[in-house]
C-alpha cells in the first residue's frame, strides 16, 4: 500500500513539474521583455535586472524594436545636451535620457549619451554604471575599448575633484561646515511620512536614496505605488507614468524635503496643465 502511495506521489509530482516547464515556455521572449522593463520601472536603480535585460534582448531574434516613447526622450535628451550651458542644463539632458532608458534599457546609444550627460552633471559613479552598461550591450571591440579608458579618465576626474574639495590649510579642518544634503538625507533615512488623498491614505517611505509611495487599501492591505530617485533637498524629475485620470496623465513631479526633514511636498503636474500638490508628515 505504501508503495502505491509513493507511486501516485511520484506521478504527480512529475506532472506539475511538467505543467510548470510547459507554462514558463509558453511565455514568449517579448512579454519575458515585457515583465523585465515593467519590473525596472519600479525599482530604476536595480542595475542588475538591467544586466539581465541587456543579455535577453541579445538572445532574442528578431532585436526588439525601440519605442516611440524612448526615441522622443532620447531626442529630447540630444537637444537639451547640445544646448546645455551649466549643470542644470546637463541635468535636464541626464533626466530625459533616464526616462528613455526606462522605456527601452537595451538601448546602447541611449547609455553612452546618459554617460556623457551624468558626467557633465559632476556625477561620476553614476556615468561609470551607465558606461559598464553600454559596453555590456556589445557595441563592438573599439567601442569598448573608448569606454573602458573614459570608466578611467572619469575614476581620474572623481580624484581631482574631491582634492578640490579639501581643506587647504589646517584651520579650514576646524572650521564647522554648513549641513548639507547628504546630512539630511541620513537623518530622514527609514523615516515614513503620510498623507491623505482622495479618501485613503497615502505612505511615502525614505529607502536610502529612494522615495518608495504606497497606499493603503479598503482592505488595510499595502500597495507600492512607484519609487522616485531622490536627487537633492529639491529637484524635479520627468515622468514616464500609467497613472492616469480621464485622458490626463502625470508628465512631471516636483519634490521639495523641508530643511528640517519634518515634511515632504510633492508637486505633480497632469498633461491636462492641472498642478496638484501633497504634504507628507513624518509619522513619528
Amino acid at each position: 500500500m505504501q508503495r502505491k502511495v509513493l507511486m501516485i506521489s511520484c506521478a504527480v509530482s512529475f506532472l506539475l513539474s511538467c505543467v510548470s516547464i510547459s507554462i514558463a515556455q509558453a511565455q514568449s521572449p517579448q512579454q519575458t521583455l515585457n515583465q523585465y522593463v515593467t519590473d525596472l520601472q519600479k525599482n530604476p536603480n536595480d542595475y542588475a535586472l538591467r544586466e539581465k535585460i541587456i543579455k535577453h534582448v541579445q538572445t532574442m531574434k528578431p532585436k526588439p524594436a525601440i519605442p516611440e516613447e524612448a526615441r522622443r526622450h532620447f531626442i529630447e535628451g540630444n537637444t537639451l545636451l547640445k544646448a546645455a550651458k551649466d549643470p542644470r542644463g546637463y541635468g535636464l539632458a541626464r533626466d530625459a535620457y533616464r526616462q528613455c532608458l526606462l522605456v527601452a534599457p537595451w538601448w546602447a546609444d541611449a547609455y553612452n549619451n546618459y554617460a556623457v550627460a551624468l558626467e557633465l552633471s559632476g556625477q561620476f559613479d553614476e556615468a561609470v554604471n551607465a558606461l559598464k552598461l553600454y559596453i555590456a550591450t556589445n557595441p563592438g571591440e573599439s567601442e569598448s575599448r573608448k569606454a573602458q579608458d573614459k570608466i578611467y579618465e572619469i575614476g581620474a576626474k572623481k580624484k581631482i575633484a574631491v582634492q578640490e574639495k579639501e581643506p587647504s590649510h589646517p584651520k579650514a579642518v576646524s572650521t564647522p561646515q554648513p549641513n548639507t544634503f547628504e546630512d539630511l538625507l541620513r537623518k530622514i533615512d527609514g523615516r515614513r511620512y503620510a498623507t491623505r488623498d482622495r479618501g485613503r491614505q497615502v505612505l511615502l517611505d525614505v529607502k536610502g536614496r529612494a522615495f518608495v509611495l504606497g497606499c493603503i487599501e479598503d482592505d488595510r492591505s499595502y500597495t507600492e505605488l512607484y519609487r522616485s530617485e531622490i536627487r537633492g533637498r529639491e529637484f524635479t524629475e520627468p515622468v514616464y507614468s500609467n497613472i492616469s485620470r480621464d485622458i490626463a496623465r502625470i508628465v512631471e513631479r516636483y519634490w521639495s524635503i523641508s530643511e528640517s526633514g519634518e515634511s515632504i511636498t510633492l508637486r505633480a503636474r497632469w498633461s491636462s496643465g492641472e498642478v496638484e500638490q501633497l504634504t507628507y508628515r513624518w509619522q513619528r
